[in-house]
């Protein structure tokens, strides 16, 4: 297949580009630096120099692409949680290009499959529950409005028309070495510390970013027109996560911030968002697709970050801050 991808070198992008290329297909890039175009090219992708949002020669570079990947996005690390401006370039990314995106397909017939990267975290309180996309309250905050939007506008492509596929993947939240945030709150406990965010029983659903990619990959080649979760195997409960931290750093346990800390870095909306229990479950992508996750558990996940950043260091990390899709936080936002 012949993919065009915006976000081609954001944390998501660089995975997804990478599995893609090896796959055999065909990725063309949206590439707005010279930096940017190196890499694209070193990955074996064709970058693109066009417009996001403009879709006469967004059209023009969709020409014999079978599929969109729009994985473009401006998460602010949580250093610059309370910045609106970041937000507001999210918003943008969300709303008005995924709107010039679908634009230009219409110009471009032979692009039959869009696919979008959502977020579970906008999910209600489940409790100890296990809790899907069918079946979840969707209590979104103010930042999460957009994505809604765009989400719907992917199913509303393929809405009526046999030949397309809109997939809309909702992710949990991203850890791994090509993570800041992850990079951070390994350091943190390598110092005997962690940040609790909810009560100790509360369930968080991860998802490591390599297999995020790989289900990007494998929902382009084989699952329909929907919305999906894409989670790890097995969430953790606060109290597990911070447990799997102190066994990677080889500490018996870590000294627990207080939450209250929070508030010089998330805003209002958003601690109270993070303190929910999402206990989520992946069962119904994997049974669509035959996708299942290499990293199944934080427990397993935060020794492999360990492995990692004791072999390369922190060089891993994405410093790609002024780019769509270049910026991706732990939380995922």
């Amino acid at each position: 297949m012949i993919i065009f991808v915006t976000g081609a070198t954001g944390v998501l992008g660089r995975p997804v580009v990478k599995q893609l290329v090896e796959s055999g297909h065909e990725v063309r890039a949206l590439s707005r630096s010279p930096a940017n175009r190196e890499q694209l090219l070193q990955t074996g992708a064709i970058p693109l120099a066009v417009d996001m949002f403009e879709p006469v020669s967004l059209a023009t570079a969709l020409q014999d692409c079978d599929a969109v990947l729009h994985l473009a996005t401006r998460i602010p690390s949580v250093s610059e949680m309370k910045k609106p401006e970041i937000w507001e370039d999210n918003d943008r990314i969300r709303l008005e290009g995924t709107r010039s995106i679908i634009t230009a397909i219409e110009s471009a017939p032979s692009v039959k499959t869009l696919i979008y990267p959502s977020i579970s975290l906008f999910y209600d309180n489940g409790g100890t529950d296990w809790i899907t996309a069918d079946n979840a309250a969707v209590e979104p905050c103010t930042v999460h409005q957009s994505t809604l939007v765009a989400e719907e506008a992917v199913l509303e492509f393929a809405r009526g028309a046999q030949d397309r596929k809109g997939i809309v993947l909702r992710f949990g939240s991203f850890y791994g070495p090509s993570s800041p945030d992850s990079v951070q709150t390994l350091a943190m406990a390598g110092n005997g510390l962690a940040m609790s965010v909810a009560d100790s029983g509360a369930y968080k659903s991860m998802i490591w970013i390599d297999d995020a990619a790989s289900a990007v990959v494998d929902a382009l080649e084989r699952a329909p027109t929907g919305i999906y979760d894409v989670v790890e195997d097995i969430p953790s409960t606060q109290r597990e996560a911070i447990d799997a931290l102190a066994n990677a750093v080889g500490r018996k346990q870590l000294f627990t911030l207080p939450r209250l800390l929070l508030r010089f870095v998330l805003p209002t909306e958003l601690r109270r968002l993070v303190a929910r229990s999402q206990r989520i479950s992946n069962i119904r992508f994997c049974e669509v697709t035959g996708w299942r996750p290499e990293v199944p558990s934080q427990r397993i996940g935060w020794q492999l970050m360990r492995d990692v950043t004791n072999t390369h260091g922190t060089h891993l990390r994405s410093d790609n801050r002024n780019e769509p899709g270049g910026a991706a936080s732990t939380a995922s936002v």
